[in-house]
């Protein structure tokens, strides 16, 4: 059997379509055939800059998903033939092994979750980075308490969260995710996207939303939070570009204070104001410092709510035909601006 990958060899060179050995699985590692694969933006911001990359060549890739070929000794929660999503991370952990853009891909167990018949593979390759994104930002770097994975009598998930919660870019993976988190745990979500995704985002659960080309958004918000009754205390850019951070961050002073999560950093160019608390989220962390973080998230939360049809895949997706080969010319596509939708890879 040959795997098929595409490797970066050394920084800001062209990939290349090479063939690795089949890694086998350690201790509480799983080997994924890979049926499906995504695409993010700070692929290619990685390739180009050649940033976070500490040793070549590399795989890059974080999104995958298929079915478990191996699994290592001490993994439990798994066996060979379960179809799953997970998170690869050979960036954070310099292996190449942990690459999604390849037919193969060693997994660890805490980043992995089964997918339900009724989820196909493509829809599983697109969860893995925006739900790792979006749960250490809610969860970790805004301090949201985890909600317990049990039912009502009726069926529906216990809430506790109340009062406004804002999400900036919400048609993004990220932001979608985002969305459905914050709703689900109560929060009332207020939502900044392109108007033709404005419907979507009301599915996924904001009760409002606003266009981000609107000069007059940040009083718009303020408007439909003073009308609602509510103070918005916490919000997640998920784009951080173009004066997003700014805006988030002006509104949540105008609140009287309160928590933003980020992209990227506050640029250090602008005066933050003292009453605002920034940071910004890092989805590899549930492969490093966040390990038992990351298999309550994937283990548990997501698994549930995939289960219980609670938490959906979004955004919507585009197909790049082409298999590996095909991931420069996603990346390329992702360079030109990609927007509302997940590029997605189909491997079988």
């Amino acid at each position: 059997m040959s795997n098929t990958a595409a490797v970066l060899p050394t920084a800001k060179s062209p990939l290349q379509i090479q063939s690795r050995p089949i890694p086998n699985p350690s201790s509480t590692q799983l080997l994924v055939k890979n049926a499906a694969i995504a695409t993010n933006p700070v692929d290619y911001k990685i390739q180009d800059a050649g940033i976070f990359v500490e040793k070549y060549p590399i795989v890059l890739g974080s999104d995958v998903s298929g079915v478990v070929e191996a699994v290592g000794p001490s993994v439990t929660r798994f066996k060979k033939g379960d179809r799953v999503a997970g998170f690869a991370a050979s960036v954070p952990l310099n292996d190449c092994d942990r690459g999604g853009f390849q037919e193969y891909t060693i997994l660890n167990e805490n980043v992995t979750a089964k997918l339900p018949e009724l989820i196909t593979s493509e829809e599983g390759a697109i969860l893995p980075m925006a739900v790792a994104t979006a749960g250490v930002g809610i969860f970790i770097n805004l301090g949201i308490p985890r909600p317990a994975v049990r039912q009502n009598s009726n069926g529906s998930v216990e809430k506790k969260q109340s009062g406004g919660f804002l999400v900036w870019g919400a048609s993004s993976s990220v932001g979608s995710t985002a969305v459905q988190i914050a709703h689900s745990l109560g929060f009332t979500v207020y939502a900044v996207c392109s108007p033709k995704h404005h419907d979507n985002t009301r599915e996924y659960g904001a009760s409002h939303v606003f266009d981000y080309n609107d000069a007059n958004v940040v009083t718009n918000i303020l408007n439909a939070a003073k009308q609602a009754g509510q103070s918005i205390k916490y919000a997640l850019d998920a784009i951080s570009e173009n004066g997003s951070c700014e805006q988030v961050v002006s509104l949540l002073e105008q609140q009287g204070g309160g928590k933003a999560v980020l992209t990227l950093g506050f640029p250090e160019d602008k005066q933050k104001p003292e009453n605002v608390e920034t940071s910004v989220m890092f989805a590899y962390r549930v492969n490093t410092d966040l390990k038992e973080f990351g298999g309550w998230l994937f283990n548990e939360w997501l698994e549930t709510g995939l289960a219980d049809k609670t938490f959906v895949p979004s955004p919507g997706i585009q197909k790049i035909e082409g298999g590996i080969q095909a991931v420069p010319k996603a990346l390329d596509l992702h360079k030109k601006g990609v927007n509302g939708k997940k590029l997605v890879l189909p491997l079988a």
